[in-house]
């Protein structure tokens, strides 16, 4: 989904990682961020980032929106912060927004083991819920446990799986979650032991699913999350939920940092017409979108409006297993879409065709791009061009011409019925919309293949995805943090999110394998093997299409933070 901090602190971590073995603490969060004067005091600020979300309980968000709002409320060990002057990660056209990095958040400090696999935690003394009671080490203990209990039903509920001691297991139904490797020694102390030392684990201590919840507001109470029984230890609070409407926030009274923060109040709107959003944006309803048609792109930055900013996130296509169930057909479809006339003539985004799963952006132990690193061809043509060698991959039409021969292969042999339709599902969108038709058009014209669209509202459409209905459908994906593995184990048997029932058991030794090892050339090497193996033989259980950029349009504000994990922070936003 979908989201941990930016390319250039990225790379200083993984050099900080290849120097030294294990992972430096960052700067303490003891200096406060503070916005510029505004012009007035008590301003709201107006934002609509999608249409109303499935939930805002952080264990249960599988969304980039959702995870935002998730950000304004509640604050985890790590948190983002933003870096005070403008870095050349983002596009220097518009100063008014600056990046973050991780830094310390309820946790004032840490320290690792030997064996670089306890960490420990110290809470900050100044640290309380909304509702006055102080925030204690037993409260992320509750919130990790609800996390991996399979009861819970999280979407999220693999995260810790083979990084927390015991995780996995539990996730199996083979150990009981007071068995999972955290717990509070102490109000104010926070031990967590992992199954091997990880690399990426103080980036997933800012992560939105791991943030810490109240056990007796949350247990037993459907409803908590609902702006008269929630509780929350962020810098903002709900205080009106308009379901399909809008989400209002206030500053909570009780953050340490309530003096500095900027909105009197954030309101967050809700909807899924891109052409609303754009209206209500230049009628001066709101000040911040990112979400309008792609064909408005060029004016909206001619206008000084649009900016795009850098985007670990790879947009696909989930094809399903269980219904195009002859490789060659998914590899076909792979290789008959159009990557360049998409991001040329539909997104327009500056967008980047695509060169295998795993977003560029994500960073190898050398911190070289991964999606650079297979070869030329990239991880989706690689293994086909080993298997094919006379076949040119290295054009559109060349590549059409290997998916003729692997579709008319699959047909002849009866593996496959030239006279299905495939049902390609979205998510109410009309970029979403002129995707599938690209392909679509791309798939009739090169294989003959017809397609009926289905578009639906987005929690319906996350339940139909669960069910496995489809035979083509689309979803995006942005990096949980920085490495592979928040890419490839999507892939992996039984997790939640290999909606299309992929299962190669060679694969998912490799991630399990990976997932033991130290940030090494080793593990980059198995990576880059493991990623080729998804589009190999029996592969192709997802069609990448491009790298997302992110598009998006804003007035009126200064002081806002950006992680290129796709969240935007309005916390400190000056109007």
């Amino acid at each position: 989904m979908k989201k941990l901090i930016t390319l250039v602190l990225a790379i200083c971590m993984v050099l900080a990682l290849a120097a030294c073995g294990a992972p430096a603490p960052a700067a303490p969060a003891d200096k406060a961020e503070t916005p510029a004067e505004p012009e007035a005091e008590g301003y709201t600020v107006n934002a609509c980032i999608a249409s109303e979300p499935e939930t805002i309980d952080p264990n249960l968000v599988a969304s980039v929106d959702g995870s935002t709002y998730t950000q304004h409320q509640f604050e985890n060990l790590m948190k983002y912060k933003m870096i005070d002057a403008h870095p050349a990660a983002l596009p220097a056209e518009n100063p008014n927004v600056c990046d973050t990095e991780v830094v310390y958040g309820q946790a004032e400090s840490y320290e690792v083991s030997e064996d670089m696999c306890t960490y420990t935690f110290k809470l900050r003394d100044d640290i309380f819920w909304s509702d006055g009671e102080p925030v204690k080490a037993g409260d992320w203990v509750y919130s990790w446990r609800r996390l991996v209990d399979p009861a819970t039903g999280a979407d999220y509920g693999y995260f810790l799986d083979g990084v927390v001691l015991n995780a996995a297991a539990i996730q199996n139904e083979e150990k009981k979650v007071e068995e999972l490797g955290v717990k509070a020694l102490d109000d104010k102390t926070l031990e967590v032991t992992l199954e091997a030392p990880c690399p990426y684990f103080i980036e997933m201590c800012a992560f939105s699913a791991l943030v810490p919840l109240r056990e007796d507001v949350v247990e037993g109470n459907d409803t908590w999350t609902e702006p008269e029984n929630i509780v929350v230890n962020g810098a903002y609070k709900v205080s009106e939920w308009a379901h399909d409407s809008y989400i209002k926030m206030v500053p909570n009274e009780m953050y340490y940092d309530v003096d500095n923060l900027g909105p009197a109040e954030i309101v967050w709107h809700l909807s899924d017409s891109e052409t609303a959003i754009l209206s209500a944006y230049q009628n001066g309803e709101y000040d911040f979108i990112d979400s309008f048609p792609t064909d408005m792109i060029d004016t909206l930055k001619a206008s000084g409006d649009c900016f795009i900013n850098p985007y670990v996130g790879t947009y696909y296509l989930y094809l399903n297993c269980d219904k195009i169930t002859d490789w060659r057909v998914r590899a076909a479809l792979t290789l008959s879409m159009d990557r360049e006339n998409i991001v040329t003539n539909v997104t327009q985004g500056g967008q980047v065709p695509a060169k295998g799963f795993v977003a560029s952006g994500i960073l190898d132990s050398t911190g070289a791009d991964f999606s650079e690193g297979a070869s030329e061809l990239g991880a989706i043509f690689n293994t086909l061009a080993k298997m094919y060698p006379d076949a040119d991959l290295t054009t559109y039409a060349g590549r059409c011409a290997l998916a003729k021969e692997l579709y008319d292969e699959a047909v002849e042999e009866g593996a496959w019925d030239a006279n299905t339709t495939l049902v390609y599902n979205f998510n109410t969108s009309e970029a979403h919309k002129a995707i599938a038709e690209a392909c679509g058009s791309d798939w009739g014209t090169v294989l003959g293949i017809k397609i009926t669209l289905e578009n639906q509202e987005w929690g319906t459409y996350t339940t139909g995805l669960g069910e496995h209905k489809f035979g083509v459908a689309r979803l995006g994906w942005i990096a949980d943090y920085n490495d592979p593995i928040t890419y490839l184990e999507l892939m992996t048997t039984g997790n939640s999110y290999n909606y299309g029932l992929y299962s190669d058991p060679e694969f998912d030794k490799f991630i399990a394998d990976a997932k033991k090892m130290p940030a090494d050339a080793d593990r980059d090497a198995l990576l880059y093997k493991a990623e080729e193996a998804l589009f190999g033989e029996g592969g192709f259980p997802v069609s990448p299409v491009y790298y997302y950029t992110n598009a998006y349009c804003m007035k009126g504000l200064s002081n806002v933070g950006y992680t290129s994990m796709g969240y935007f922070f309005l916390q400190y936003a000056v109007k």
